[in-house]
């Protein structure tokens, strides 16, 4: 029995010291036997865990971004429930939220460090992009389908085409402010203040739904 317990203890650290790593310096640029070194394993336990560094990545992508679409999936479903008692219209502010938030609730539910939490989901967005792991694909593929037809039906003046780009910026915003958020703090000096999460997250919307609207 301990033996199973070692093990599992091993494989939770080397997750958790590869996404560390992952968050502050990108995917590519982490060796395997930084990860190991970090996680006080070897790399032997990598391969027997996970198969090597392209299974590892997956298992660190899904083990944080599947939480994640679950959450945008209810929100979603909540937002529309709501609507359902109107027109039948998601307001682009619920949408936004809907999508957004999810990183902030899996982030606080994790207990990990607010910083690498939202660093590391900047780079999936930025790094990965679509290229997800076979085991999220599905999942993401229906996600997006149920995002985009909330959006355009909010936005029927918006061509469908338009629509793809500005989904595709507001994307861009969320990225950047996940990996970079504090860049501006130190770049301004602390002038821009130094704003918790929820504004953050508040001031990201409504920059968005100007874009999207307009």
């Amino acid at each position: 029995m301990s033996k199973i317990r070692n093990s599992e203890e091993t494989k939770e650290r080397i997750l958790c010291a590869a996404q560390s790593l992952f968050a502050q310096r990108g995917f590519e640029a982490v060796s395997l036997r930084e990860i190991t070194a970090e996680a006080e394993a070897n790399v032997a336990a990598v391969n027997y865990h996970f198969g090597g560094k392209d299974a590892l990545i997956d298992a660190v992508i899904v083990r944080h971004m599947m939480p994640v679409m679950t959450e945008r999936m209810k929100l979603l479903a909540v937002a529309q429930q709501r609507a359902d008692e109107s027109d039948g219209v998601i307001p682009v502010v619920e949408t936004l939220d809907a999508f957004m938030r999810p990183f902030l609730m899996v982030m606080n539910e994790s207990g990990e460090n607010k910083a690498l939490f939202a660093k590391f989901c900047g780079r999936i967005m930025s790094d990965v992009g679509s290229n997800l792991p076979a085991e999220a694909v599905e999942q993401f593929s229906i996600m997006v389908q149920k995002f985009t037809q909330a959006l355009s039906q909010a936005l029927p003046h918006v061509g469908q085409q338009e629509l793809m780009w500005r989904l595709h910026f507001s994307f861009g915003v969320m990225a950047h402010t996940l990996m970079h958020g504090e860049r501006l703090v130190e770049v301004t000096k602390g002038a821009c203040g130094e704003p918790d999460f929820e504004t953050t997250l508040k001031r990201m919307i409504d920059y968005c739904i100007g874009g999207l609207e307009a």
